[in-house]
């Protein structure tokens, strides 16, 4: 009996919820405020918001999850010129290197 019972009751919320997304559409094609639509269908726009929220939370599944692939950002790097000659060095070259290579090209 409890089984039937939870069953009527799904089919009648279902029913309910079919009704109002009608309304909700007829609402919406009339080019009324919900205020004015609300005002000409005899129905409280406290009641209509509620049954706009049902809807939403029946038929609009949350948003899944989805992996971004982010690209790995270029790290800065450093320019040493001197003449004609150009080095481009990144910016997490060992201190020592970077101090070793200075002396060399001064």
């Amino acid at each position: 009996m409890q089984n039937k019972t939870t069953e009527i009751a799904t089919i009648r919320q279902a029913v309910r919820l079919q009704e109002w997304s009608e309304l909700i559409k007829a609402q919406q094609a009339s080019g009324l405020t919900i205020k004015q639509w609300c005002e000409e269908n005899g129905i409280k726009p406290n009641t209509f918001y509620c049954r706009l929220k049902k809807i939403r939370e029946q038929f609009i599944e949350a948003p899944a999850i989805v992996p971004l692939n982010v690209p790995q950002q270029r790290q800065s790097e450093i320019h040493i010129g001197k003449n004609d000659l150009q080095i481009s060095l990144p910016s997490d070259i060992d201190p020592e290197t970077l101090l070793a290579l200075v002396k060399a090209l001064c």
